[in-house]
């Protein structure tokens, strides 16, 4: 069975940014200059303060303006950030726009990936996870990958290249005060480092809580007709409170985690603050800088600390975002896909037999479901498979399928081993009606040509006829364009099969599998079911599972599966002859048979003429 492992370098988030790399690099670009308009908005202060209050005369490439009068210096300062401030505002939407619109490309990008992975990912993997972690992984933890995205551009980068700057700018202007300012650095990075470990811990916790909740959420949803037959929905609902709580304590958690190291930082930061403006002080009353330059510091300062602080607090949303990153990961880069070459020949229509070989399966930790099976199904035969449940009649349809593989033994079509067959046009060749037909939330017309979405409406129209699907659907209001509901509530049981059947027959295989096609149906939706799998089966090879044994007497063949081995097999009625385990379970049916259904005495006569 094939088994799933990370791969550390297949699968990175790197690869979803490429196709956007150009947008990225203008916006990488704005921030350098969004970057350089942040280290120029504090010095039209200094010109207000020490130039046009203090006086100063202005020195460089300023000199021209010393013979303005103090209020036009005061009017050039005010303009001047006034210019900055609306410049830095235009490039900061452009920034928020590109890296914004680049960061919910790739969420699309990632989010398609994903769901794509899902839907190629093999049964093994899909029968460990719950529907709703998956959906949830699609869709939340998407989300928050797109929301660290966009931190990383809009807040990060720019943040660490606004925090270099300036501490390049405050060490030219006054070494000691900007030695003294990055004195919290150190502390501050070994709080940052410490709790990122942990805050990613919680939060991974936090978002496999609420999956489990999303998953619980989705199947009382889906199963709400059973939850209020049984009238569970107080314990149902006393459940779902329960896993709420659980999630709402692993997201508390990683909150309180979060917030305790939020008054350290403002602590350290507060100490340097004041450090700083004790150091500026003593500068200015010494007369080594001017009261200009230590506002111009202490404007500094705030802008630098601004960005340690929110870099500290980042921390959140990249702990929340690495989580994620990590679940969805595991989904990209899972290896459980059922192996198929590329170079394999494709399969053809069944012309001489499927053959199963010493077959034996056992799902993963579970006990052996078939035990050296064999068994020829000759092309055109219509066989049923019968037996106890567990015996392994629906896995022998999933081994078939090639939903899973076998762990010993083979199986052939036309002497090809169906793992060195191409897998998509293998499935072609094979339609399936399950037990449960499901189906889509659309019309009837809609699910059957969901068979083959390449089929006229003539095609949808002509196997709605072979299945007798137009017995019931040419009397509703809408005909085929008749909504079904979610799960095809709006259907009985029976039509559901008929339409599934239709499905199959559009496909236009030559093997059909059906899984218990007439379980649960009332005597008058059996005789439909019956009738039409009679019509479709015409020229098909058809191999189905069914603890019903009115199913098996239609049958050429019958085999009765005991313990994963083939007990008995032969027509039905040689087996009635021989008073074998099939003999046993139709005298276990037939009082039920009789009653409930009139075909089966039908049967009965034919079995009994084969006999005489």
């Amino acid at each position: 069975m094939p088994k799933s492992h990370r791969s550390s370098g297949s699968w990175t988030l790197l690869r979803f940014l490429r196709p956007y790399r150009g947008a990225l690099g203008v916006a990488a670009g704005l921030t350098l200059a969004e970057t350089v308009l942040d280290l120029a908005r504090p010095w039209p202060l200094k010109l207000a303060v020490d130039n046009a209050i203090g006086g100063r005369p202005l020195g460089g490439f300023l000199s021209p303006l010393d013979g303005l009068s103090p209020a036009a210096l005061a009017g050039a300062a005010a303009l001047l950030t006034l210019a900055l401030v609306g410049i830095g505002a235009l490039v900061g939407y452009l920034i928020t726009y590109l890296s914004g619109a680049a960061a919910e490309r790739v969420g699309a990008d990632l989010r398609e990936a994903v769901f794509h992975r899902m839907l190629h990912l093999s049964l093994p993997f899909h029968d460990r996870h719950r529907s709703g972690d998956l959906v949830t992984r699609l869709t939340g933890d998407v989300a928050r990958v797109e929301d660290s995205l966009v931190a990383w551009l809009t807040t990060l980068v720019p943040e660490v290249l606004t925090l270099a700057g300036m501490t390049v700018v405050l060490l030219v202007v006054d070494r000691v005060m900007g030695l003294a300012a990055l004195a919290v650095a150190p502390p501050l990075a070994l709080v940052v480092a410490l709790r990122r470990r942990r805050i990613r811990q919680a939060q991974r916790a936090s978002r496999d809580a609420s999956a489990r909740l999303a998953s619980d959420a989705t199947e009382m949803l889906r199963n709400v007709r059973a939850v209020q037959a049984f009238t569970r929905e107080r314990e149902t609902d006393d459940r779902f409170r329960g896993r709420s709580r659980g999630a709402l304590r692993a997201v508390v958690g990683a909150m309180d985690l979060e917030a305790r190291y939020s008054p350290l930082a403002d602590m350290l930061l507060a100490a340097g603050s004041g450090l700083v403006l004790w150091l500026g002080v003593m500068a200015v009353t010494s007369g080594r800088i001017t009261v200009g330059t230590l506002l111009v510091v202490l404007s500094y300062l705030g802008s630098l600390y601004g960005p340690i602080r929110s870099l500290a607090r980042l921390a959140r949303t990249l702990a929340r975002g690495a989580a994620s990153r990590e679940r969805i990961l595991e989904v990209l880069a899972s290896a459980e896909v059922v192996p198929s070459s590329p170079a394999a020949p494709p399969a053809t229509p069944l012309r001489r037999s499927l053959v199963i070989r010493g077959v034996g399966f056992a799902y993963p930790n579970g006990p052996a479901v078939l035990r050296g099976l064999d068994l020829e199904i000759a092309a055109g035969e219509r066989l049923c498979v019968v037996g106890a449940t567990g015996a392994g009649k629906s896995t022998l349809l999933g081994l078939l399928l090639r939903f899973y593989d076998p762990n010993a033994g083979r199986i052939e079509m036309d002497g090809v081993d169906l793992r060195e067959l191409e897998l998509d046009s293998l499935r072609r060749q094979i339609a399936l009606v399950p037990q449960d037909p499901w189906m889509l939330d659309g019309t009837i017309a809609d699910n059957i040509a969901f068979g083959r979405p390449s089929a006229d409406e003539s095609e949808v129209l002509l196997a709605a006829r072979t299945a007798l699907v137009d017995e019931f659907a040419e009397r509703l209001p809408d005909g085929y364009a008749t909504e079904v509901g979610e799960g095809g509530v709006r259907l009985s049981g029976g039509q559901r099969r008929r339409v599934a059947l239709a499905r199959a027959i559009l496909r236009d295989a030559s093997v059909f599998l059906l899984d218990e096609p007439t379980s649960g149906l009332d005597p008058a939706s059996e005789r439909a079911v019956m009738r039409a799998l009679a019509q479709a089966s015409t020229g098909r090879t058809v191999v189905a599972v069914s603890h019903r044994l009115t199913l098996a007497a239609d049958a050429d063949r019958v085999v009765v599966l005991d313990d994963g081995r083939v007990a008995e097999q032969g027509r039905p009625s040689r087996l009635l002859e021989g008073g074998g385990a099939f003999a046993r379970m139709w005298a276990l049916q037939r009082p039920a048979e009789r009653s409930e259904h009139p075909l089966a005495e039908r049967r009965e006569q034919t079995i009994t003429l084969e006999r005489r």
